[in-house]
């Protein structure tokens, strides 16, 4: 017993000085959290690289977009077939593209991926873990992003550019975009355009993300981007008729 209580006041003065709550998890005293971040930070440092790192990782936000057609990054061969594609994008910074809220990968991040398809190129079986790149160094797991409950989001214009025009339209349609008629980041410029009417179905913003209804469909198929889930559109449909303001 009076083991016990010698390692409780250890763990105490820990916890305090610390943030150590595992001694006492353990003894049942008190919950021990699972997300303290210096265990984070050793489960992620001691990850294989492997493409199930690759997809959560470095091409976490690719597959964001990615995951059809020909520019398709859902499987180990298809990355591999787009390989230096991919890799001049991010290394130029066009990928994953600024215009649509992304921030660049990492120098960690890059060095995963560019280990991974070295690994894949020269048929190495045994994969390298994170802790084992110098760029990767005290670097921890980027965090997920939670799924959008669309149906109790604040309709404004920023949360929509953000939840859905930024992944799925300012890849083509901003206004630093070449070559496309429209941009989608400006919402006077989406008004001046008549982008945007009284009603949704007046609207052409809305109507090209109905499959069927105008002659072009958008996020069109060939560049690998999902359409619109039934949430997003409903969104899109209800910030529009309640003004489709900022």
């Amino acid at each position: 017993m009076e083991n016990v209580a010698r390692i409780v006041t250890i763990c105490l003065v820990s916890s305090v000085l610390f943030a150590c709550s595992y001694p006492l998890g353990e003894l049942g005293l008190i919950k021990s959290s699972k997300e303290v971040k210096v265990f984070d930070l050793k489960a992620f440092s001691d990850k294989k690289i492997d493409f199930a790192l690759v997809k959560s990782v470095p091409l976490r936000t690719c597959l964001e977009c990615h995951t059809s057609g020909s520019r398709s990054m859902d499987t180990a061969d298809k990355v591999l077939k787009l390989q230096n594609d991919i890799l001049e994008s991010i290394h130029k910074g066009s990928m994953p593209p600024k215009s649509s809220g992304y921030s660049a990968l990492n120098d960690c991040e890059k060095k995963i991926l560019e280990t991974w398809i070295e690994d894949q190129v020269r048929g190495r079986a045994a994969a390298m873990l994170v802790k084992d790149i110098p760029a990767c160094a005290g670097a921890k797991a980027p965090e997920v992003k939670p799924k959008t409950d669309f149906k109790n989001l604040e309709l404004s214009f920023e949360n929509l550019k953000k939840e859905i025009l930024a992944p799925k339209c300012l890849s083509c349609h901003a206004s630093d975009s070449p070559g496309y008629q429209y941009a989608l980041d400006d919402l006077q410029r989406m008004k001046d355009n008549e982008l945007i009417l009284a009603t949704a179905d007046e609207s052409l913003l809305y109507q090209v993300t109905v499959p069927g209804r105008v002659k072009y469909f958008m996020p069109p198929k060939n560049k690998g981007i999902p359409p619109l889930t039934a949430d997003e559109q409903d969104y899109l449909k209800r910030w529009i008729e309640a003004g489709a303001n900022e």
